[in-house]
């Protein structure tokens, strides 16, 4: 079996071309296209490579956006006051806050700051709890909540495999606040039977054989060995890691390849769809800002 590549940048593109007749119409009726913040904390070259892909997104979708830096150095506190007045600054619809950041900042307080109304990624606690609140998908669809952007980005090149989730055994390598816990409870609403697997699981190979759909976002390279790929699976890559001068992910590509059903390139898969998200996210905080 030779897999089928996800490409993420084809469905980025289909995102933000459902997203641009929307764009146009709110420009009309405002004055203005609808603005995302980038808010930015570290000078480090991976920040300014995504910084620069969200601002060509964002261009070419017809939104606005700009980089607002926070000073290299400066403390959490001045972080939290930059999105402070962001957050009242109206001609801002929507905030987001590249990473990493530097150790010991508080995350809690940092997404804390921003206003849930202009909460691009889904990373207010009040968003983020409501998620997590949610039983099912419709009643994430129907609640208007905004889920974590990259569990939303999974979702949607999940679903442009066509395959059926529910009854799938679903494995999720990695726990992070950000993507592994989100994508794990987004599946179940999905009602996958999911597996959360993490750095500390005993026996990890043997988890990853029994999945239908794998997601992984350890960042560790090419940690998920292609020969514990279940045949036919679908495998979702949301890891970004520095190998040399180039860029892989959690999963052995080649290998998974040759026995995965649907595959996501590292780079190419999961980051373009979630910068897409961020741009679906900011136009609909614009629209309901307007009405």
């Amino acid at each position: 079996m030779s897999a089928q590549i996800l490409d993420g940048r084809a469905v980025a593109r289909a995102i933000r071309s459902a997203l641009q007749a929307d764009i146009a119409a709110m420009r009309k009726t405002r004055g203005a296209p609808p603005k995302l913040a980038i808010v930015t904390h570290t000078p480090q070259a991976s920040t300014q490579v995504y910084l620069r892909a969200k601002l060509k997104a964002a261009s070419e979708t017809g939104l606005a956006a700009q980089e607002f830096p926070c000073a290299p150095g400066s403390g959490a506190e001045a972080l939290v006051r930059l999105l402070a007045r962001l957050g009242t600054d109206a001609s801002i619809d929507s905030i987001i806050v590249e990473q990493p950041l530097p150790k010991g900042f508080s995350l809690d307080a940092v997404f804390s700051a921003i206003p849930p109304r202009k909460d691009a990624e889904g990373v207010h606690p009040a968003n983020y709890g409501r998620f997590f609140l949610a039983k099912s998908a419709a009643e994430i669809a129907a609640a208007d909540i905004i889920p974590p952007c990259t569990a939303a980005a999974i979702i949607a090149l999940l679903r442009e495999t066509n395959v059926h989730i529910a009854g799938k055994e679903a494995v999720v390598v990695g726990r992070s606040e950000i993507v592994g816990r989100p994508v794990a409870h987004y599946l179940s609403a999905l009602d996958a039977t999911v597996t959360l697997c993490h750095s500390k699981t005993e026996e990890l190979s043997e988890h990853v054989k029994r999945a239908d759909i794998l997601v992984t976002c350890l960042g560790k390279p090419a940690c998920i060995k292609g020969a514990w790929i279940k045949p036919g699976a679908v495998v979702i890559d949301a890891g970004m890691n520095r190998s040399g001068d180039v860029l892989v992910g959690d999963v052995e590509f080649a290998a998974a390849s040759e026995t995965a059903s649907f595959i996501t390139p590292v780079p190419g898969g999961v980051g373009p769809v979630t910068t897409a998200i961020v741009l679906a996210n900011t136009a609909d905080a614009a629209r309901r800002q307007t009405v």
